[in-house]
């Protein structure tokens, strides 16, 4: 049977569409590990929250057990997410990442320039211009491209709304473009971001369709690394990653994740940063284990 932490902090799930009062099944694991570990637990309609309905999308949080709270949930537009804070505060709450460092922790164009000399080149537009995006786009040498928004990328229709290549470059920026917003719809965040196609280290196949590559991905609370795994099923072994602790120096978050590839070559580049609240733990990370290493940082 786990052992009780000794929490200084609740955590907020969105809520389950069929029934409001539970956290949705997708954070099954996460949930059913915090209630064992005694750590409390609160829900937020997410819908709600995104229509701007401040008083339906917290009708079922609850009073705080203790006024740090940690958000678990999915990615939220920078606005919904200051206002989730807003309510929150109103209610009692502290929300452990506050706006601001949420922004620097998810969004491309801030985290990038301080991981640039480790990371894979980019370059990035605001809005979505075809046009725009291939002129920064030569500045990264000759296509392939893989493109994302601020926040995420298509990867699961990929090559769809990722890839940029051919001869018509301008008509084929344009194709993609148009099916990662379709992709993406009012989820869209901010921008075009532009990278090299650069090939990736396959270690295995997905049993769903599709390949699996190297990669790794890392938790950082507090600045320092507290939780470091391959980010697939299956991957290589993660002790083996140079040192990327200073990263937590770096990034004005207190809880954020790297994800870091290793190319065909053998190379290793961080890929991108992610807010930690919004990044799924990888399939082969025990949440139990996960929020211990968590709870014994969050007060270290």
């Amino acid at each position: 049977m786990p052992l009780k932490l000794k929490s200084s902090f609740s955590v907020l799930f969105p809520a389950f569409k069929h029934g409001l009062r539970e956290p949705d099944p997708n954070f099954f694991k996460e949930t059913t590990a915090l209630e064992a570990a005694g750590i409390s637990i609160h829900v937020v309609n997410i819908d709600a929250l995104m229509d701007g309905d401040l008083s339906r999308a917290f009708q079922y949080t609850g009073k705080p057990v203790t006024d740090r709270i940690v958000y678990r949930g999915w990615i939220l537009h920078p606005g919904e997410y200051a206002l989730m804070e807003k309510q929150l505060e109103s209610a009692g709450f502290k929300l452990f990442t506050p706006t601001r460092a949420y922004k620097a922790g998810l969004l491309f164009p801030e985290f990038f320039p301080h991981i640039e000399p480790h990371a894979i080149p980019a370059r990035w537009i605001n809005g979505s211009d075809p046009n725009e995006a291939v002129r920064v786009a030569k500045c990264l040498g000759k296509p392939p491209y893989y493109i994302k928004d601020y926040a995420k990328s298509a990867k699961v229709i990929a090559p769809q709304g990722c890839i940029v290549s051919g001869d018509d470059l301008e008509s084929c920026m344009s194709k993609t473009i148009k099916q990662l917003k379709e992709y993406r719809g009012d989820r869209f965040e901010g921008g075009i971001v532009v990278r090299p196609f650069i090939e990736l280290r396959h270690i295995d196949n997905c049993p769903f369709g599709g390949l699996i590559y190297e990669e790794y991905r890392l938790y950082f609370l507090q600045g320092k690394i507290i939780s470091q795994t391959a980010y697939d099923r299956v991957g290589g072994d993660p002790m083996s990653l140079p040192d990327y602790s200073y990263l937590g120096k770096l990034i004005a978050s207190p809880f954020f994740t790297a994800d870091i590839v290793v190319t065909a070559e053998g190379k290793h580049l961080i890929l991108e940063l992610g807010d930690g609240g919004t990044s799924a733990l990888p399939p082969t990370v025990n949440p139990h284990d996960f929020y211990s290493q968590f709870s014994t940082a969050i007060d270290g």
